[in-house]
């Protein structure tokens, strides 16, 4: 893919991410496990009280803040959507706590942040969705200190099992256009220069979600029949109940799931 084709499908995805059908059917978190697994895979980095932290992707702000809450750390969210980034830079100036979280528009496939700077470098859910993964890599160890860690959650998907009514904007939507099976992921951070240190199976976590899309999107629905709305997300409607059954035989197949890792930038690597 050329750059200009890569900037353009970043813009579709990061509109796609900021619609109001999307924070209706998926929340602020927009990814499986919510907050609660946002947690555990900061518990799984290490992350301590007063470390810089990097988000990239961060939508938003919702995981950048509650990760800068529970840990009582900095974190700096890096977001390519300008509506995103300020919705996130207005919600943190408000926030309790010990810890502070910042955001910047950019992107995550040159991040504008100084190298070397960072205790921990994490990305949810959106690794899948770039273009160039092996790059946002490599920007991610940059930014991190040695010794330091970059933790990734992702949805994980057998090759060759992607069907045709995931393969467009739906199958982005809900990260898996392009996203890797476990052995990817883990090639892609060793691949990196990367140490991997942990890897989790947080499959369950899809099927919750799943639950939750298909009693939202039926609600949205009825809503949208009874007061007689049309919009852009009706092509999105009529799909979503083959999508949600197509997901959810995928997960009981064990094609599709979902994972964490954690891996460490080697000491005495700048």
């Amino acid at each position: 893919m050329n750059p200009i084709d890569q900037a353009a499908a970043k813009a579709c995805c990061a509109d796609l991410y900021q619609s109001d059908f999307a924070q209706l059917v998926f929340g602020d978190t927009l990814h499986p496990g919510g907050l609660g697994l946002t947690n555990r895979l900061a518990k799984l980095m290490g992350i301590q009280q007063g470390q810089w932290i990097a988000d990239l992707a961060s939508g938003v702000g919702a995981s950048a803040q509650a990760v800068s809450r529970v840990f009582h750390c900095n974190v700096v969210g890096v977001e390519f959507g300008a509506r995103a980034a300020a919705q996130a830079t207005k919600t943190s100036h408000a926030m309790p706590g010990k810890g502070q979280a910042f955001f910047v528009q950019g992107d995550a496939e040159y991040i504008p942040l100084r190298a070397n700077r960072f205790d921990g470098v994490f990305c949810e859910c959106s690794m899948s969705l770039f273009p160039n993964k092996a790059g946002v890599v490599e920007q991610a160890v940059q930014l991190l200190k040695p010794g330091s860690v970059f933790g990734l959650s992702d949805v994980t998907l057998t090759p060759g099992n992607l069907p045709p009514e995931l393969d467009g904007a739906l199958g982005q939507l809900l990260c898996i256009s392009d996203a890797l099976d476990v052995q990817g992921y883990a090639d892609l951070l060793t691949n990196g220069g990367l140490d991997l240190v942990h890897q989790w199976d947080a499959s369950e976590e899809v099927v919750k979600i799943i639950d939750n899309v298909e009693s939202k999107v039926a609600a949205f629905r009825a809503w949208q029949t009874i007061s007689r709305q049309a919009g852009t997300t009706l092509g999105f409607l009529e799909q979503a109940p083959r999508v949600v059954q197509t997901v959810r035989q995928m997960v009981e197949r064990g094609e599709l799931g979902y994972w964490l890792f954690v891996a460490q930038k080697p000491d005495g690597v700048r």
